[in-house]
């Protein structure tokens, strides 16, 4: 069902409404790339089924699907249909088309090629916990999700979300773990894990199938290399990548999970990989916050800096008496030096 996951974190004040969202969605509906166009986007049914509803619900679960196609053209298919257009005007004028001349071309060479170009389709699905106050994308990147993300306001614009971040940053609570051998409860390390030197030359090491509870790791982590991906287990049920930038990557469901289930049938597949795929997440993901610190609170954190920097804030307090009084003694150019010493947006 979910191979990655992107976590955003919902607005407290959303208010969730099945049917405003799903007759949003209609209105995006995905229809597929007209004969000049690039690149076509839209919602469509996650069962995968023609008139299948755009917005399914899984228990206490919201499952959409966005689709992605885009014409293919090659560049050096419509380099070569540009070279054919300078060579024939330089035949008929005599004369080298110039560059502004040539882009024009390129343009035009593109518009008449496009129609010609195989489509190419892709998927992003997206799961909501309305309950958790969850948006999760299962994308490769968050480059990709945010695109998911545009989309998604532009279908239902009361959507307010911030992509989730914790207290402690990825990448240092996987140094701990990997220094001390002590990861959260309820996880364990696996053996895939790559190192990065912050430094320009960004040197990296990878291990893969690898013991990494060794002298050699340890090593690399106090040089100075910190963890970008480290593979993990919860509760033997479920194994994933955790990367610095807090993305859950490569999912599966270990067998354990499956134990005394019946194969569904067909029509009923769906629905049981849904409730099972949300039903293990749904745990997962908070299990996974608490164990970096808990998760940063942007609206508490932003209020904080915006007290601080407000006129009368924290950070424009008065001086202190004894300061006040030297500073009527102090000569005009000191009380300058002084005033730039204090302004807090220095």
């Amino acid at each position: 069902m979910f191979k990655n996951l992107i976590v955003y974190r919902l607005a407290a004040d959303w208010q969730p409404n099945v049917e405003k969202l799903e007759d949003a969605l209609e209105n995006e509906r995905f229809v597929p790339c007209g004969a000049t166009e690039a690149l076509s986007a839209g919602w469509v049914p996650p069962r995968g089924e023609p008139g299948a509803r755009l917005l399914e619900e899984i228990g206490d679960h919201w499952l959409l699907s966005l689709r992605m196609e885009k014409r293919v053209l090659p560049g050096s298919v419509v380099r070569e249909k540009v070279d054919e257009m300078v060579e024939r005007i330089e035949l008929e004028t005599g004369r080298r088309p110039g560059k502004k001349q040539q882009r024009d071309m390129k343009e035009q060479a593109t518009l008449e090629l496009l129609p010609r170009a195989f489509t190419l389709q892709s998927h992003l699905r997206v799961w909501i916990s309305p309950k958790q106050g969850f948006l999760m994308v299962d994308a490769g990147s968050i480059g990709k999700a945010d695109e998911l993300i545009t989309l998604l306001v532009k279908a239902d614009s009361s959507i307010n979300l911030h992509l989730l971040q914790s207290a402690e940053s990825p990448a240092a609570c996987m140094a701990a773990w990997l220094m001390d051998g002590v990861p959260p409860a309820d996880f364990v390390i696996d053996r895939d894990c790559e190192l990065k030197a912050a430094d320009e030359m960004k040197a990296a090491v990878r291990y893969a199938r690898h013991h990494l509870d060794t002298d050699e790791v340890k090593a690399h982590l106090t040089s100075g290399k910190m963890p970008t991906r480290l593979a993990m287990t919860w509760k033997e049920r479920v194994s994933f990548t955790l990367t610095d930038t807090m993305q859950i990557k490569g999912i599966k469901f270990l067998d354990v999970v499956f134990d005394g289930r019946d194969k569904p049938a067909k029509d009923e597949a769906f629905d049981v990989d849904a409730a099972l795929a949300t039903g293990e997440l749904a745990q997962l993901i908070p299990d996974m916050i608490e164990g970096l610190g808990g998760e940063l609170d942007f609206i508490g954190q932003s209020a904080k800096i915006a007290a601080e920097h407000a006129p009368g804030g924290a950070a424009a307090k008065p001086a202190s008496e004894p300061a006040a009084k030297a500073s009527k003694t102090a000569s005009p150019a000191k009380d300058e030096d002084l005033a730039a010493e204090a302004a807090p947006w220095d």
